[in-house]
């Protein structure tokens, strides 16, 4: 015979009588009980907590990046991964291309990177501060440049986050104006760097003009107007990293200064001329207070004194274990592999080193897409060209017509370098011939614009055609062994017999 169990109802008292309680269905994750009680529980939109926020995640975030190996490593992985040697337009049109190329490197307001430096710049305070800005400036036909435009590079800082105005009709939030129906209309930066001291004095806020600032930042939530440092979720830890290095370092150091501690007896001889009853007997070297430790020393004690060290908890048997799991946590909130981050290479083989790069490369390369191409470089691009044509220093007259396909650029990235290359190109080789990709798209994942690609292997068969030189890499006369082609052998040797 089987007992049944009967379902416990939990009751209580309404109007009088006795009933059944309603079951509640609710997430725990909402739920107010013990373990979830104080967690979370402040509701806001996605522009407050930044507002109050954002000048002192920008001043720790400087300070981590200046002084903590892992925060400095972790910056220069996201510039070198996302920017690299640069990412480069393809235009479409010789002329423009030349032009282009031309004014790279003539771009920077303070004449010190080309274009392509200042995009690794732009990459840097993004990740470092959140978003990154520039204002165009435009310059006098007089100044000899190319195209009269050049960009200047600021820090977020000059866009104060805490000016937040409402008057006549105008909206000014976190130092960005808007119109009635939510466009960006101006930018009000300060003149210098609010932070520099020199120039304090003289600091005043200067609306900008929409159309000619660059905003890069990235967005995680609808409505979001400013970005956030990318190390604001493990900044706490990097600092904590610093604290516990530092202690270990300090209790080692402090091992290594005990040596010997002496304590001396008292003299109790009445017809001695020497010390009396309570005096100390002579030691070696001048007797002074103990108040601090040399390595290796000899120190001497009153009468009835005694050492005692404090006995913290010892955690250097589990110390490494603990500073990989803190760096894990801190790849993973700066978006870069543990790998990257420390170039800690230890238990890595191939196929794991590659399932975490490729993970990464998703990231990187929806940042370059998102960020790099779309924020910056497309707008700083279709910039460039109107002022290139309205300055007469390019000539289309159809160019307002039909801008949109000017503007049809190619923006290719540095190529990858991968683990095993012959794999990755034995594969990409086998999709292309497969016909499951195209060969623009494999050569676009090398750094190349199809037809420059093309335009490059043509150049080097006519200086070889030229010089009457024969490679291994043709492959219209060499096949994959190395040997030439049976047709043409044949046919060399037919003429030899004419």
């Amino acid at each position: 015979m089987t007992a049944t169990v009967k379902p416990r109802i939990r009751m209580t008292m309404r109007g009088g009588q006795l009933v059944p309680m309603r079951a509640q269905a609710s997430y725990e994750g909402a739920s107010s009980s013990r373990r979830m009680a104080g967690k979370g529980t402040v509701v806001s939109g996605p522009n407050g907590p930044i507002a109050r926020s954002l000048p002192l995640l920008w001043s720790r975030s400087h300070n981590a990046i200046r002084n903590n190996a892992y925060a400095q490593s972790a910056k220069e992985k996201h510039i070198s991964n996302l920017v690299g040697t640069g990412i480069k337009p393809q235009w479409g049109d010789p002329e423009i291309q030349a032009l282009w190329d031309r004014w790279v490197a003539e771009c920077d307001a303070d004449g010190i990177d080309n274009f392509y430096g200042l995009q690794a710049l732009a990459a840097g305070s993004q990740f470092e501060a959140g978003e990154a800005l520039a204002r165009i400036r435009f310059r006098r036909s007089s100044d000899g440049l190319s195209v009269p435009m050049q960009l200047q590079l600021i820090e977020p800082e000059h866009l104060d986050p805490n000016f937040s105005r409402a008057f006549g009709g105008r909206l000014i939030k976190m130092g960005i104006e808007f119109d009635g129906i939510g466009r960006r209309t101006a930018y009000h930066l300060w003149r210098f760097h609010p932070h520099e001291k020199l120039t304090s004095e003289l600091n005043e806020r200067v609306p900008v003009p929409a159309d000619n600032v660059v905003h890069m930042f990235r967005r995680t939530r609808p409505g979001q107007l400013r970005g956030v440092p990318e190390l604001t979720s493990v900044i706490v830890r990097l600092y904590e990293i610093d604290e516990m290095q530092d202690a270990t370092l300090a209790r080692q150091k402090l091992g290594q200064l005990f040596g010997t501690f002496v304590h001396r007896k008292t003299a109790h001889d009445p017809e001695d001329d020497g010390p009396t009853f309570g005096e100390l007997v002579s030691a070696p070297g001048d007797i002074e207070p103990l108040d601090e430790f040399t390595p290796g020393g000899i120190h001497y004690l009153e009468d009835d004194e005694q050492v005692t060290f404090s006995n913290p908890p010892d955690i250097q048997g589990q110390y490494t274990e603990w500073l990989r799991s803190e760096l894990l946590a801190v790849a993973a909130g700066a978006g870069i592999t543990y790998e990257q981050l420390t170039g800690d290479l230890k238990g890595v083989n191939y196929s794991s080193i590659r399932a975490g790069v490729i993970e990464f490369r998703r990231r990187a390369e929806a940042l370059q897409a998102m960020l790099i191409v779309h924020q910056w470089c497309k707008r700083i691009a279709a910039k460039w060209l109107d002022v290139a044509v309205t300055s007469g220093a390019l000539v289309r007259p159809d160019y307002w017509r039909n801008r949109a396909r000017y503007l049809a650029i190619d923006w290719i990235a540095p190529k990858w370098e991968w683990v095993d290359p012959l794999k990755e190109v034995t594969a990409d080789l086998m999709e292309v011939r497969a016909g499951f990709a195209p060969r623009s798209e494999k050569a676009g994942e090398r750094g190349w614009a199809l037809d420059q690609l093309d335009a490059e292997i043509a150049k080097s068969h006519q200086s070889a055609d030229d010089n009457g030189l024969v490679f291994d890499s043709d492959p219209r006369r060499v096949n994959k062994s190395g040997a030439l082609h049976q047709a043409l052998q044949t046919l060399a040797d037919t003429e030899e017999e004419d």
